[in-house]
């Protein structure tokens, strides 16, 4: 008895091929326009929790990419690390002590932490390294720009063939 194979092998592309590269660049770019119009903007109560089950610290930048430095904070289990964030740059910082770069007004009456983001932070998900530590990533709609900590990120995708 000849056994049939479960899928037809001619349907199968190489990783290399032009319409696989298509493919997945075409998932990419969904990917990422999904992870962006999931993101939440600062100013705004997280509509979603996002809590962490492990103990660890968050590093949350001080200004955009970092420039300014970044502080650190300790999460325990059970932390809903999207209130964490919001209640952290919600917070009034002292003006006349920081010469960083406001992004929503220069008269410095009242500045919030997320004001010395960009002019439109949002917060588009989580990375968490192999040590416990937590990184924010950061989408701006008006700088249409990507990052996390001093880096740029992007939304990579791995090709498994199946």
């Amino acid at each position: 008895m000849k056994t049939e194979p479960v899928v037809d092998p001619t349907l199968l592309l190489s990783e290399d091929s032009p319409q696989a590269q298509k493919e997945k660049k075409g998932a990419s770019q969904t990917i990422t326009d999904l992870r962006r119009a999931l993101a939440w903007e600062l100013a705004r109560w997280p509509l979603t929790k996002h809590v962490h089950w492990d103990r660890g610290r968050i590093h949350l930048p001080r200004s955009y990419l970092s420039r300014d430095g970044e502080d650190t904070c300790n999460v325990y289990p059970g932390t809903d690390l999207n209130q964490l964030v919001h209640q952290y740059y919600l917070e009034e910082i002292d003006t006349k002590i920081s010469d960083w770069i406001n992004y929503v007004h220069m008269d410095k009456v009242v500045s919030k932490r997320h004001e010395y983001l960009g002019p439109n932070p949002r917060v588009a998900g989580y990375f968490i390294d192999v040590d416990g530590d937590i990184y924010i990533k950061w989408w701006d709609s008006y700088l249409s720009d990507q990052w996390m900590g001093m880096q740029k990120w992007k939304v990579e995708i791995s090709w498994n063939g199946e």
